[in-house]
């Protein structure tokens, strides 16, 4: 998977906030993604980062994700 369709999928379900994503290996499947987003104000950050995660379920699920590491802002960065 591109990670210009992981940004696509975080960018929209974190609209107007920040998104990088990093494909760590180079094999495309295993990806360091930060998001900064007004929707984090108010939220642990065991729940940021299950946002986050609900976002990529898809790619998730089918594997085509092998490894994630999650980095969640509040607010917009």
């Amino acid at each position: 998977m591109a990670a210009d369709t992981i940004r696509a999928l975080l960018e929209a379900a974190f609209p107007g906030g920040q998104v990088d994503v990093l494909d760590r290996t180079g094999g495309g499947d295993h990806f360091q993604v930060t998001v900064a987003s007004a929707a984090f104000d108010g939220v642990s950050l065991v729940e940021q980062h299950r946002m986050v995660n609900r976002a990529l379920a898809a790619p998730l699920a089918d594997g085509t994700i092998h490894e994630l590491r999650i980095t969640t802002t509040k607010g917009t960065a």
